[in-house]
């Protein structure tokens, strides 16, 4: 292992986590200054929002742009080593966003039949927020601004410098454990960060394969929206007695698992970009 190298790319990732944290800060002191200017020019707005603007608008409103402005300032200083190109092949972009939502949904219903949210208070404090969130938000936040904002950071950064910094493609799965293992831990809860991690190796799989960040981007936000409108919105998984959701995440977790020979199997990997 080159030492320089592997200082380099520490610095980089360091770096680029800093750079995240001041763009999420940037976000929400503009979501501040622009709800106090509503505030002032809006009758009604003061008062809770309320008669202004639907529940959870303002939350919905400060998330949204703490997504954009951390994921666009780390893709703006890094924009030539993270731009790639769409999936050209529609039929493995097909499998991909099939195997997202199983994989999403599968994992979602085993952590609630688990009852592993119960252990976690900051858990159900964050899904009652992201519940809160007009439903035309939560699409652009969690099918957008968020599976954008987060891959730049943690497959186009951490886990394509984690690889290069381990040895390239005999250290492939360190480093996808590695990155898996800290986008678990910076969603700062239990359920949140088991979820979390478990996808992050899909995840990092799918930009490995694709060697493309917009492949990752595509899965994460179609993996979220699955989850948002059908848990969060529709909320299905509430109204499911135990046997039927056992059956409905084997279901799911097993088609997710017949897609990952389909979407792995073949391709060039990473080998273009690295």
């Amino acid at each position: 292992m080159n030492e320089k190298k592997w200082f380099r790319d520490a610095g980089a990732l360091i770096a680029a986590l800093v750079l995240y944290e001041i763009g999420k800060l940037a976000g929400a002191f503009f979501a501040q200054m622009l709800r106090e200017a509503v505030y002032l020019s809006v009758p009604g707005a003061a008062v809770g929002g309320s008669e202004a603007f639907p529940a959870g608008f303002w939350d919905g409103l400060q998330s949204l742009l703490i997504q954009l402005a951390g994921g666009g300032i780390v893709w703006l200083v890094w924009r030539k080593e993270l731009l790639g190109e769409f999936l050209n092949e529609g039929r493995r972009t097909i499998l991909l966003c099939f195997l997202a939502v199983t994989s999403a949904l599968g994992l979602n219903l085993l952590l609630a039949l688990s009852r592993i949210m119960l252990l976690s208070d900051a858990f159900r404090e964050t899904a009652a927020a992201q519940a809160a969130v007009p439903v035309w938000m939560g699409v652009l936040l969690y099918g957008i601004a968020a599976p954008f904002s987060e891959e730049v950071l943690f497959r186009g950064m951490f886990y394509r410098k984690a690889r290069e910094a381990f040895g390239g493609e005999k250290r492939r799965w360190a480093a996808s454990i590695f990155s898996a293992l800290l986008f678990g831990i910076y969603h700062g809860n239990l359920v949140q960060g088991i979820y979390a991690f478990l996808i992050g190796i899909l995840l990092c799989m799918v930009y490995e394969r694709a060697g493309k960040l917009s492949a990752a981007v595509m899965f994460h936000g179609a993996g979220n929206l699955a989850v948002y409108l059908l848990i969060d919105v529709w909320g299905i998984g509430e109204h499911l007695p135990f046997g039927v959701g056992a059956a409905l995440c084997a279901l799911l977790l097993i088609a997710a698992a017949c897609c990952l020979k389909p979407c792995f199997g073949a391709g060039e990997g990473m080998k273009k970009e690295c």
